[in-house]
């Protein structure tokens, strides 16, 4: 299954006249037929309803985010307009810069990151269909999110690829329109609420949230944060190939490197940079926050997924090798900075040492975010070069406006 991350927007968007895409008020030039497609058509047992309430002019769906079976790992649900093999005269949404989806997600103990799916006419490639998807976080309040074009991967059957146009080009072709749970998420059951489906043009871009709480674990702005020293590893030590660096710039630093397979088994080799020693770390309580903000940009695009991970103990060094708090992410490639915004749901201390990725649910408990001892930055489980700037590792409350 692909992976995917969840990016800050710090951005709120100042429309110049939206385009209404999706609203369940009755309008007939926005209101569409709507059908789940929940992964038991893939051989999982997830199951979400969708019904519209007319009275409060939302759509309702309802579902569970299940583990499939054979696969031991999350599963998922989509919803779309119209429903599989019909398609629609959606507007035109050339010169629009993103989509705003007014939703919220109202069980407390449910999945909070979902997505959003563009389907068009030119992204077909040799009987396959891609689709467009973005990522974005859903707290219990209706609000807008705001999904810049810019952050939609094309994919096909969970894996991205490379054959769609660029979505800009698509803008005036769209057939279908979804939401979905994320890809891999947690499980779990959700109740959405959904308003709107609209897109607009960034005409003015002012921040969303509020600095307040924020509470900084590395910065390389010449505070007291910078004076925190970072180490490269490779993996050489133990018989791999693959060499990074991290060297301090004017603001960032720049982790760049590349990720060869091991000559002895095959597999992706790692390559990670951490904090200094555990056993003399002093790093603050994070034990507020709501997850970890990473100021960052990638600068090449044959590895674009990343694990940010933390440890909590001084004196147990085999914890911070083996059993530290990861979480994964990916980021496309830009010349500007971005946020990546890392819940602690997103974290686990149970995950497999030949490939970093979870293989259970374990997050972090407010004793362990009292106890922050390393930063870790990882690339694992990939083979190919990197190249990362990061400005900061922050801890905060959740941002008002989240996107993938």
């Amino acid at each position: 299954m692909a992976w995917r991350i969840l990016t800050v927007s710090c951005l709120v968007p100042v429309a110049a006249k939206p385009v209404q895409i999706v609203t369940f008020d009755g309008k007939p030039e926005t209101t569409w037929q709507w059908k789940t497609m929940n992964d038991p058509v893939m051989g999982g047992v997830s199951k979400s309803e969708f019904h519209a309430d007319d009275e409060r002019a939302l759509g309702i769906w309802d579902g569970e985010v299940r583990t499939v079976p054979f696969l031991k790992e999350p599963g998922f649900c989509n919803l779309q307009a119209p429903p599989m093999f019909d398609t629609a005269d959606f507007p035109d949404l050339s010169g629009s810069d993103g989509l705003i989806v007014r939703a919220c997600q109202m069980n407390s103990m449910g999945p909070t990151n979902f997505s959003v799916m563009l389907m068009t006419e030119g992204a077909e490639h040799r009987a396959k269909h891609g689709v467009y998807t973005a990522s974005f976080f859903l707290t219990d309040e209706l609000q807008d999110h705001y999904v810049p074009f810019t952050a939609f991967v094309c994919a096909w059957q969970g894996h991205n690829v490379s054959w769609c146009p660029d979505l800009k080009t698509q803008l005036a072709q769209i057939t279908n329109v979804g939401l979905g749970t994320a890809i891999p998420g947690p499980i779990g059951k959700f109740h959405v609420e959904v308003s709107s489906l609209s897109a607009t043009t960034l005409s003015e871009q002012l921040l969303s949230s509020s600095t307040s709480g924020l509470i900084t674990l590395a910065a390389f702005d010449g505070g007291k944060q910078s004076q925190v020293d970072w180490t490269a590893i490779n993996d050489t030590d133990a018989g791999g190939q693959s060499t990074c660096h991290f060297d301090v710039g004017d603001g960032y630093a720049d982790y760049s490197g590349i990720c060869r397979a091991m000559p002895s088994t095959e597999s992706p080799g790692f390559a990670r940079a951490t904090t200094g020693s555990p056993l003399l770390a002093r790093f603050p309580d994070i034990s507020t926050a709501d997850g970890i903000i990473l100021g960052l940009r990638s600068l090449e695009a044959n590895v674009t997924r990343f694990t940010f991970a933390f440890c909590d103990s001084q004196v147990n060094l085999y914890r911070c090798e083996f059993g530290s708090f990861k979480a994964s992410f990916e980021v496309i490639p830009d010349t500007m900075f971005t946020e990546v915004f890392l819940p602690w749901s997103a974290f686990s201390d149970q995950w497999s040492e030949s490939t970093g990725r979870h293989i259970a649910d374990s997050p972090p408990d407010r004793d362990n975010l009292r106890s922050v001892s390393q930063l870790q930055l990882r690339t694992e489980g990939v083979v190919g070069r990197f190249h990362l700037q990061l400005r900061y590792v922050l801890a905060g409350r959740v941002p008002a406006t989240l996107v993938v």
